[in-house]
């Protein structure tokens, strides 16, 4: 069974996997049950982050023309609100690969997320992972399968979530881009950033800082390197800081707009508990810019940066490019000039858009 650790603080956590590992296991597990009529006690998928863990199956039902698997969500030491809950796939012979979210998946009713509205909310790296993981198993049969994703205890849960302010409705969603959730306090994570700074400033007198990794893939398609980048998380501040005691000449931000536009106005911790200007900025700017405020309105009423880029459409290249040098003089104004930081700005999760850079 998946076994990980990490020091945190002293501390050995134990690490989970995410609704999305959680998902797929249970997907895969019923596709094998479905094909060979025998059930499994756990399953290995491959998460994201290029490491094989191995999921314990909690239930498997097997019916007239379908096969039900449940998994148990196990956030290992850090603990949320769908810790401990059960995550099922409900799988049927099709002549297609079909995948749908059924009772306790939300369902997106607004435009500017991830996920198409009207479509179950269940995440691009998450649906990758399910459908590489089910057609797998499926080579050389011919027949495909029908995929349904539903977590019993969802739409109750769903109300601990942020989902019913972004217009999903009915339940959770289906997360994770590495598959694997890393339990660490938020010193812990401060520590884990100031030491790789530290580390690397040793080779490198030009860092790259990412929110995450996506940010982080989405610098090397802009041909930056791997070898000089560091995750941040949402400590932008304490990260570049971190740098004053180095010897950095130079550091490029690489980041969403949804993250960005906090810290054109100061906020250097972007969590959303600690800040959620971000489509304020977008409207302020607009308006100091002589935008339509009909306009305005608009892009204030998206649930999303991305709904709002969306809606802008083309031709905002002064409004991006402004924002964006704001971020940098408020970057460079908070390590008191002592290095230079560029900034690159981008919308979109999965097709990467770029906005501008400062």
């Amino acid at each position: 069974m998946f076994e990980m650790y990490i020091e945190s603080e002293g501390k050995k956590l134990r690490c989970g996997y995410t609704t999305g590992s959680c998902a797929t296991a249970a997907a895969k597990a019923a596709t094998y049950t479905l094909i060979h009529g025998k059930t499994l006690d756990f399953v290995t998928i491959n998460t994201p982050s290029g490491m094989d863990i191995d999921i314990p199956i909690f239930e498997t039902n097997i019916y007239e023309d379908y096969v039900e698997c449940f998994v148990i969500k196990d956030g290992g030491d850090d603990i949320d609100a769908t810790h401990g809950i059960k995550i099922g796939a409900k799988v049927k012979k099709s002549s297609n690969f079909l995948l749908d979210g059924g009772e306790g998946v939300g369902r997106v009713k607004a435009d500017g997320l991830n996920v198409k509205k009207g479509e179950a909310a269940i995440n691009p790296v998450p649906r990758k992972m399910i459908e590489g993981e089910v057609k797998s198993l499926l080579k050389s049969l011919n027949y495909s399968v029908e995929v349904v994703i539903f977590v019993p205890e969802g739409k109750n849960i769903a109300k601990k979530t942020f989902n019913p302010r972004l217009n999903i409705e009915g339940g959770i969603s289906i997360l994770g881009t590495t598959g694997i959730v890393y339990p660490m306090s938020e010193d812990a994570i401060k520590a884990s950033i100031e030491l790789e700074i530290r580390q690397k400033s040793l080779n490198f007198d030009e860092l790259i800082f990412v929110f995450g990794h996506i940010g982080e893939d989405y610098g090397v398609e802009l041909g930056f390197k791997r070898d000089n980048m560091v995750i941040i998380s949402n400590y932008v501040g304490f990260a570049l800081q971190s740098c004053l005691t180095k010897n950095i000449k130079k550091v490029t931000l690489i980041g969403h707009i949804g993250k960005m536009c906090k810290i054109a106005y100061g906020c250097f911790n972007t969590h959303s508990k600690v800040c959620g200007v971000r489509l304020e900025v977008l409207a302020l700017e607009m308006a100091l810019l002589g935008y339509d405020m009909k306009k305005v309105n608009e892009v204030l009423a998206q649930k999303t940066t991305d709904g709002a880029v969306d809606i802008l459409g083309e031709g905002n290249e002064e409004l991006y490019k402004v924002i964006a040098k704001k971020i940098k003089d408020k970057c460079e104004e908070h390590v008191y000039r002592e290095f230079k930081v560029d900034v690159v700005m981008y919308a979109g999760t999965v097709n990467h858009k770029f906005l501008s850079k400062a």
